[in-house]
């Protein structure tokens, strides 16, 4: 982590400006040790005016330019920390976005919530003040030295002190690992059960939770509180123990520095003058010895992002057709999840003609929503091929498979914005193709309640959008655009008897724009629309039959 930073530091164009204004401002911090070494080997002895005004005026005008330094290179440094905030977030946008689906479930969830979260602990670390500690950390060296060309021994003992406060800094941060992995689980685990109680409150309030949610939440503020509270114990001792080796330092360099000066080896204000030097070289060390905790965390998020990174990356440069059919085949596909045993399905064949419906059928758990995942190319078979106008998914570039594909989850998700967003996501769609569809799905009664109509501001976790509607809003947005293949999963959950007419409606809209439709459903008048049915429930192989369907003309009716 420190060594990407160092990195970015010496790369940046307005890396020559940071350094000048780090060398001149540490240079310049030497003026209150000449101050005091002057003021009283020459003001104090000689008491000639001038001298104090002319040692006062340098010392001031010293003082005037490190502030102006430090105020030049913290714009700098805001500049940079800009632009490592940025690099971050869209590092870890990209990481979630393009990574793809299959492997990076194979995280644990702590370690993605961790890698989401990196850009705040990043942040954490390349605060001004941190970077700023980094920078003048060589200089504590400068002053160091300084002080022993006044007088050897308290330069030494600076040197030392410097070095005991590093140590301290290290020492913490390892002990401070295993404290860092146990907040982290833990408080996953306490964010879990927080966003159920944000977004649960109705079960919350009329089921009996309250006794084993109670005993979970309780579980897991105690370890993420616990291991924080470990944590800030490790920083606090960090804190003290360095607070006792300055102190111990001021009275060591105090003490051998006085006996100097009795024998007539050193001089007050050089005595005085080297204080100030060791104080100052101790002070920028016990800055970088407290960058132990963030550097820790900074480093986790860091590590958890690039594992995230790592994962193999959906494929951009695979082939592009000039044209897509919408044929679809499933040969010889066998699926199992990790740890599972005995395989979802097996030996599964399905061949699906364009402009064709594919209905998949079973009771829940039989693995209807995983096939349209395979089939979607978010899962790989553990065995077979599946193909898209006779090409593999995984030679397809997943950019254009996007652009040919519709889909309506089994959960209908949202993020936060407007329902326009939501609805037309990248793509260029007109409002009036929109409204029409809206219209046929029987939404127009909902849409002209809000006087903001398709701006209507809309939440990832809305509660105050019924089910249903939710619902239809998911597969009206599946089916908006060109796509030449739409999968709807389980369509109907949740809708009532209108609901479900409006789904036929737009099902037989589909059917005569000749689209090739995969649906998982048990319900009857999409059964009956189907060219392909197989029976997920039928184990380990699925039944793949071609029933008479209803006539496309005579349309589909619940």
């Amino acid at each position: 982590m420190i060594r990407a930073l160092v990195d970015r530091l010496l790369t940046s164009p307005r890396t020559p400006e940071l350094l000048a204004s780090t060398v001149a401002i540490n240079v310049l911090a030497l003026g209150s040790s000449l101050y005091s070494i002057h003021l009283l080997n020459r003001y104090v002895t000689i008491g000639l005016a001038p001298t104090l005004i002319t040692l006062t005026l340098g010392v001031l005008l010293a003082i005037g330019f490190e502030v102006l330094l430090r105020k030049q290179r913290q714009n700098v440094l805001t500049s940079l920390i800009q632009e490592a905030d940025t690099d971050a977030s869209n590092r870890v946008f990209s990481a979630f976005s393009t990574t793809r689906y299959e492997p990076l479930l194979q995280i644990p969830l702590a370690e993605r919530r961790e890698a989401l979260g990196a850009p705040a602990t990043m942040q954490q670390l390349t605060s001004i003040t941190n970077l700023a500690a980094i920078l003048d950390l060589p200089y504590a060296l400068m002053f160091a030295l300084g002080a022993m060309l006044l007088y050897w021994p308290l330069g030494l003992f600076g040197v030392l002190a410097c070095g005991l406060a590093l140590l301290l800094g290290f020492l913490s941060e390892r002990e401070q690992r295993g404290a860092a992995e146990d907040y982290a689980k833990a408080n996953s685990r306490a964010q879990q059960l927080g966003q159920f109680l944000l977004t649960a409150g109705e079960a919350v309030r009329c089921l009996p939770l309250i006794g084993p949610l109670s005993r979970r939440w309780g579980e897991a503020q105690d370890g993420s509180l616990g291991s924080r509270r470990t944590s800030m114990n490790l920083q606090a001792l960090l804190q003290q123990s360095i607070q006792n080796v300055g102190q111990l330092l001021s009275v060591v360099v105090y003490a051998v520095g006085a006996m100097a000066v009795v024998r007539g080896d050193f001089t007050t204000g050089g005595l005085i003058g080297a204080n100030i030097l060791v104080s100052r070289a101790f002070a920028v060390c016990s800055r970088a010895a407290y960058l132990a905790d963030p550097l820790l965390r900074a480093g986790r998020a860091d590590a958890a992002l690039r594992k995230v990174e790592v994962t193999e990356a959906a494929s951009t440069a695979g082939v592009t057709p000039a044209r897509f059919e919408g044929h679809l085949s499933v040969s010889d596909v066998s699926f199992s999840y990790p740890q599972q045993p005995v395989p979802l399905f097996e030996s599964l064949n399905i061949d699906l003609p364009p402009h064709q419906v594919l209905v998949l059928t079973g009771p829940n758990g039989s693995g209807k929503s995983t096939l349209i995942k395979l089939m979607l190319g978010l899962l790989s078979p553990g065995r077979g091929l599946i193909r898209a106008d006779g090409i593999e998914l995984r030679q397809i570039s997943q950019g254009w498979w996007r652009s040919q594909i519709g889909y309506a989850p089994q959960d209908a998700v949202f993020f936060d914005g407007t329902l326009r967003e939501n609805l037309l996501l990248d793509r260029d769609i007109a409002d009036e193709t929109v409204l029409e569809l809206i219209r046929e799905i029987g939404l127009e009664s909902f849409l002209a309640s809000d006087p903001a109509g398709l701006d209507r501001p809309i939440a990832s976790h809305e509660t105050g959008l019924a089910t249903g509607l939710r619902r239809r809003f998911v597969l009206l947005r599946a089916v908006l655009g060109d796509a030449r293949v739409v999968f709807l999963d389980d369509p109907t959950e949740g809708l009532d008897q209108a609901g479900q007419a409006a789904v036929a409606k737009l099902l037989n809209r589909l059917l005569t724009e000749k689209r090739t439709l995969v649906i998982a459903s048990n319900e009857g008048f999409i059964l009956r629309a189907a060219d392909v049915v197989v029976d997920m429930s039928k184990k380990p192989v699925p039944s793949v039959v071609r029933p008479n369907r209803t006539p496309p003309e005579a349309g589909v009716t619940p």
